[in-house]
Order: structure tokens, then C-alpha cells, then sequence
């Protein structure tokens, strides 16, 4: 269901490890990487998963698989999947969008989305984009400058998906999400 906020803009959004601030984003200068990043294979992101890793049809296999910020048994909480020579990333969080967190204004380019039966947001302009820790720490240092982002969530997993310029083509790939 979409919540009936349809017209609003995210000033500041946390969700599952990411806070998004929109409006004049400033990106850390120099961003570092997630916390304990390191690549892995497909399946041994699944293995290691402590939530189904869900691969978009229309995409395919992963050129690079990316753990980041693993439990203490290892597990991680973020995996990236990154195609097209990293044009293009999905995000995968262990954990589902707080609703709570968002704080909200007019503003004409954020759009609710439905995906499958979840909600969703595109947000179709530049903004920056900080990891926020197993803690609720945030973390400045890996704050980057993201462009067109489709986020949404379907059970407890959330899905953060970078590089594409129109929710159409965004919205194609989230559905072939299996």
C-alpha cells in the first residue's frame, strides 16, 4: 500500500543502512567504501545472507558481488550487486524502510511508487547518499552524490537500485527482481 503522503519530498530518510538527504546535497569529498566491504561470488553472498538475494532478470548475473557490514557470525547487512562496468547498482538491505524517519514538504520530483504489492520512492535527482551503521551511527565518510534511484522494499529486504534515468526503465528492472 502507498502511503497517502503522494505529494512530498525527502529531506532526510533513513532506511535499513542508508540515509538519503535531498534538496542541496554535499557529498564527502573523497568517499570511502561500506563498512568491511570485500567481493564475493553470487553464491556465497547467498550463503552468507541472512535474507534472500534477489537477482533482476533483465540484468542477469552480477559482473561484481559486494558484502558489506557483516554481524558478528559474518552475515552482511548490505549486498551490491553491480552491472554495465558499475553504471549500474543495486543495493539490497537487510531490513525494510522506516516510514517514521521521513519528514516531508511539497515538492514536485519525489513519487511514490507500487512495486508488486510494496511501496517504493523514486527520486529522480541528485542526492546524497550516507551508510548509517548496525548502531544508527552515520557515517559521513562513505557519503556520495547519487543520481535517478528507485528504493523499495518487499518483505524485509530493501532494494536501493542506481542507474537508470526514468522510473520506466527502473521500475522494469525492479519487477524482473527474483
Amino acid at each position: 500500500m502507498v502511503p497517502p503522503a503522494r505529494a512530498a519530498v525527502v529531506r532526510l530518510l533513513n532506511f535499513a543502512g542508508v540515509r538519503i538527504e535531498q534538496g542541496h546535497p554535499t557529498p564527502a569529498r573523497s568517499p570511502q567504501p561500506l563498512p568491511s566491504l570485500r567481493s564475493a561470488a553470487l553464491d556465497e553472498a547467498r550463503r552468507l545472507a541472512h535474507f534472500r538475494i534477489g537477482v533482476p532478470a533483465q540484468l542477469g548475473v552480477p559482473d561484481d558481488v559486494q558484502l558489506a557490514d557483516p554481524g558478528p557470525d559474518g552475515a552482511p547487512r548490505v549486498v551490491s550487486l553491480l552491472y554495465r562496468a558499475r553504471a549500474v547498482r543495486l543495493d539490497e538491505f537487510d531490513g525494510q524502510l522506516d516510514w517514521a524517519y521521513l519528514k516531508t514538504q511539497p515538492a514536485p520530483d519525489f513519487q511514490w511508487v507500487q512495486i508488486h504489492d510494496g511501496s517504493g520512492m523514486w527520486l529522480p535527482t541528485a542526492h546524497s547518499v550516507t551508510y548509517v551503521d548496525r548502531q544508527g551511527q552515520p557515517h559521513t565518510e562513505t557519503a556520495r552524490l547519487a543520481g535517478p534511484t528507485l528504493i523499495w522494499t518487499d518483505g524485509m529486504v530493501t532494494y536501493r537500485l542506481e542507474g537508470f534515468s526514468t522510473l520506466d526503465q527502473a521500475i522494469s528492472v525492479a519487477l524482473s527482481v527474483g
